[in-house]
């Protein structure tokens, strides 16, 4: 007898999202401090930038003083190999200042890391397998690491921003890739009804 997997609808993290899974990580008395501003900062880095998971693991505390400093960094993309720049809102940039505190001695450590060398990044699928396995236990079984992506992605989308704009901003080669991240919600659609 043949499994039959069902395809999960994949759901986007939006701001409701991202505050339910931060008042978790507050108040989760099962982890240890360590872990707990891990989460806030990889929680925070990746719904505000649309970075990929594999991409935060590469931001030092040199690129948090840069973003605080200008609004924007520059990071090279693991995935297509080529410069891109990120940009922080005064919101973003509020945040940051919050989740990412560091010593002046600290600037050339990496921000994500595991238990030991702060030199060292943490490895990209321990982190991917990390955060999905924490956001599935908070936000349930349709949200992955990748759902901060597709959900900056979406509410640009929804607020009409140019696709070559958010195209630029998350850092896709093709306007296509882009324009397949945009998921409309149940409202959206509700709301553009013609007839």
């Amino acid at each position: 007898m043949e499994t039959t997997y069902i395809k999960r609808v994949k759901k986007s993290v939006t701001e409701k999202e991202y505050k339910k899974l931060m008042a978790f990580v507050r108040g989760d008395e099962d982890i240890k401090e360590f872990n707990q501003k891990r989460f806030f900062k990889i929680f925070c880095i990746l719904y505000y930038s649309g970075l990929r998971v594999n991409e935060i693991t590469q931001i030092r505390y040199s690129h948090i003083q840069e973003i605080i400093q200008t609004s924007e960094t520059i990071i090279i993309s693991h995935k297509t190999k080529r410069e891109r720049i990120l940009y922080f809102s005064d919101t973003a940039i509020k945040e940051l200042k919050k989740y990412f505190i560091y010593e002046e001695s600290e600037i050339n450590n990496y921000c994500i890391t595991s238990w030991g060398n702060p030199q060292k990044h943490f490895h990209e699928v321990s982190l991917i397998q990390l955060v999905n396995k924490y956001m599935k236990s908070v936000l349930g079984d349709n949200y992955t690491s990748h759902s901060f992506r597709q959900g900056l992605i979406t509410e640009m989308g929804s607020k009409s921003v140019n696709p070559r704009v958010i195209q630029s901003f998350i850092g896709h080669m093709n306007v296509s890739t882009t324009l397949g991240y945009i998921k409309p919600t149940d409202s959206d659609i509700k709301a553009s009804l013609v007839r």
